[in-house]
């Protein structure tokens, strides 16, 4: 998203936090990538949308567009407060 301050809709900020919330629970010291963050999105979207729908991939578009860029050497629990952030529009 290109306003960091730009707060997203209830379901989307709804996936960011259950995203933000499995990479704290899970390894959160493991290293954080780009491919990590576009696979949860994927997992999510689908998850709660169906595989294959129109929907699925709208909303995964949306949790990356308010999904932050991963910073080099991030954790995923650094990562997971970023995304907690983005999701109510905290730069």
């Amino acid at each position: 998203m290109n306003d960091p301050t730009a707060v997203p809709d209830a379901a989307t900020r709804v996936l960011l936090l259950a995203i933000a919330a499995r990479l704290a629970a899970e390894r959160p010291t493991g290293r954080m990538t780009p491919s990590t963050r576009e696979a949860l999105a994927f997992a999510f979207a689908t998850r709660r949308h169906g595989y294959g729908t129109a929907l699925a991939e709208q909303v995964e578009q949306q949790l990356l567009a308010y999904a932050p860029v991963v910073a080099r050497g991030a954790t995923r629990a650094r990562y997971a407060k970023a995304l907690r952030r983005a999701a109510v529009g905290d730069p």
